[in-house]
């Protein structure tokens, strides 16, 4: 079995290298201490369980999981953390399992051979998708940062550099006054995500943030077309939308 480790604390990750070296069914494939690194060699390796730190300074392990969870459906997840608190309230799932630091040799058995016994029964595990959606949940709780790609590289975004979400032919793009960047999940979820910090569905293939709204241009049939700072076109605001977005700008 294949497996990576993240850490930001090189200390913690050579000693969860060390004591998971003993076990002869593991195969430690890479370790990690930069997060953003973990995700992009992680999509190459493809590992089936990737043990991950929670408490790291650029992104939490909350974060890393859900993307991991959206690019390798099939990879499990294992927290290691030194906070007790986050298992209680999240981590009682079967498909997922934590381990508080520091990791003994006997504790990493219990995991690993959950791992080994489970392998290969994702698809007929019905707990993977909960526990991908409670990684979902908890992510946007924990953190606000958006993991965006561009020309092979990982960006974090916050979500008062976007202007818009924009999907199209099965692909969205987050849109910022630097360019487009690719991000995973539909603009639904974005949506639901992002609802609360201030942004709207204006269309079916829009999500826009409304502090970014310089021009709103009423159209024929009650809609509107919507002009961004530092967007080149105009957003088409569809009649599904235009009534509750006039009740939040007081029109």
């Amino acid at each position: 079995m294949k497996v990576v480790l993240v850490d930001d604390e090189l200390m913690a990750l050579e000693n969860l290298k060390y004591v998971i070296g003993h076990f002869r069914d593991i195969e430690v494939v890479g370790a990690f201490t930069d997060p953003l690194e973990a995700i992009q060699k992680i999509c190459q390796l493809k590992p089936d369980a990737v043990f991950l730190d929670i408490e790291m300074p650029q992104i939490n392990g909350f974060t890393v999981a859900e993307e991991i969870s959206e690019m390798l459906p099939e990879t499990r997840i294992v927290f290691v953390t030194g906070f007790d608190d986050y298992a209680v309230k999240a981590f009682d799932i079967n498909a997922i399992d934590y381990v508080l630091k520091p990791a003994s040799k006997r504790r990493l058995g219990q995991t690993i051979d959950k791992l080994v016994k489970n392998r290969g029964n994702h698809s007929k595990d019905a707990q993977t998708e909960e526990s991908r959606k409670a990684i979902s949940t908890l992510s946007g709780k924990q953190t606000n940062k958006i993991i965006a790609w561009k020309e092979n590289k990982i960006f974090l975004l916050r979500p008062e550099q976007i202007l818009c979400f924009s999907a199209k032919g099965g692909e969205v793009v987050a849109v910022t006054k630097f360019g487009q960047f690719k991000v995973r999940n539909t603009l639904n979820c974005w949506e639901e995500r992002l609802s609360e910090s201030g942004f709207f569905r204006c269309h079916r293939a829009f999500l826009i943030n409304l502090d970014k709204i310089e021009v709103i241009r009423p159209m024929f049939n009650n809609i509107y077309d919507i002009k961004l700072v530092d967007y080149p076109d105009n957003i088409p605001v569809s009649r599904k939308y235009a009534k509750q977005l006039k009740q939040i700008l007081g029109l």
